[in-house]
Order: structure tokens, then sequence, then C-alpha cells
């Protein structure tokens, strides 16, 4: 009796399988040749699940954020959160029980940048963006445009500082001042100078 493969489980298989391979070489310098050798299938058997090694990147990178994300909402169910600045220590203990993960992401999102001439996964990185800092945002209840870009640009600077000095950044300190922020941050208080007029 033949084997039943299920095609999604499968094909969700192949991609998390890929992330290593992009995480360790690059977006650019990997071809679907050597994704078939590293997951060890055939090149058919790739070209069968994905068009190109676009869409597989695409389909990988869409995955993984859906992932990340739904483990955060996990994590804040099984905590059983109240304050927000529980919650925003929650969301740095996510990331830095993660780090090599999101650190291979940076790495593997400025090779994108850097090589890709036709734009097309870049734009795919944009749509992630997008899901990362409504993510940030549903978690934190923040409601503020400006405020949910300047929390996802520290998440993203402090997973690259720690890259070049993890001696010196801190998750915990990061979050321990986010946290002593956060009531200025939540009423706006920090953002009336827009409102003045000041640049």
């Amino acid at each position: 009796m033949p084997k039943i493969v299920n095609h999604d489980e499968y094909r969700e298989e192949l991609l998390h399988k890929a992330f290593g391979l992009f995480a360790r070489k690059g977006y650019s310098k990997v071809t679907i040749r050597e994704i078939a050798k590293e997951l060890g299938v055939s090149t058919g058997t790739l070209y069968h699940y994905f068009e190109n090694k676009d869409v597989l990147f695409e389909q990988m990178v869409r995955l993984l954020v859906r992932e990340d994300v739904k483990e955060l909402r996990l994590m804040e169910v099984q905590t059983r959160i109240q304050s927000p600045e529980k919650i925003i220590e929650v969301l740095f203990q996510f990331i830095q029980s993660k780090e090599f993960y999101f650190q291979s992401v940076v790495l593997m999102v400025c090779d994108v940048y850097r090589y890709n001439e036709e734009g097309h996964s870049l734009s795919v990185l944009k749509d992630c963006l997008g899901i990362y800092r409504n993510a940030i945002s549903q978690h934190l209840d923040l409601g503020n445009k400006d405020l949910e870009n300047m929390l996802l640009s520290i998440v993203i600077g402090t997973i690259f500082q720690r890259m070049l000095d993890p001696e010196e950044i801190k998750y915990r300190e990061v979050s321990d001042v986010l946290e002593k922020l956060y009531p200025f941050l939540a009423t706006g208080l920090l953002f009336e100078t827009k409102k003045t007029g000041i640049v």
C-alpha cells in the first residue's frame, strides 16, 4: 500500500528545513539545487512544491512569521498577563528565548535587501514586518502607529546590537527601561511635541 503524504505538512517541513540553509549562507547565495541537496530531495520534488526560489523563500518567511506570532500569543495566554509592563517583559523574554533564530532572520533580511534587484522578496519582507508590528501592537494594546514603529525599531535594534556586543546589551535591561517608560508612552505624553510643531 503506498504511503499517504500530507502535502501541506510536507511543504511546511521543507520550508522549516530550508530556513537553516538560508540563515547560514544568505538568500543571495542559495540555489534550488543546494536547497534540494540540503533537504535530501530531488530538484523535481522542490519544483513540485515551489515554482522557484523566490516562491519558496516567500512561503518560508510567511510560515515562520505566522508561527512566531502564534507562539507569542500562546506565551501571553500561558503567563496570564495583566499589566502592560509585564507584557513588555514577556515580549523580550520571547525574543531572548529565540535569539539565534531572530539574529538569523535579521541577517537574512539584510542579505535580501542588499542583493535583491527585482524587489519581489522585499515586498514580502515588508508585509511580514507589518505582521510583526501588528502583533506587538496587539500584544501591548497600543493603538498608536508612531509608538508601534518605535517599539519595533527598539526590538530590531536590540537584536542587532546583541550580535555585536552581547555583554553590553541585555534584553532584561532594555525591557526594564521600556517598562518604566510605558505609562508615558501609553498616554501619548512623549508624543505631545508633535502637536506643538516641534520636529
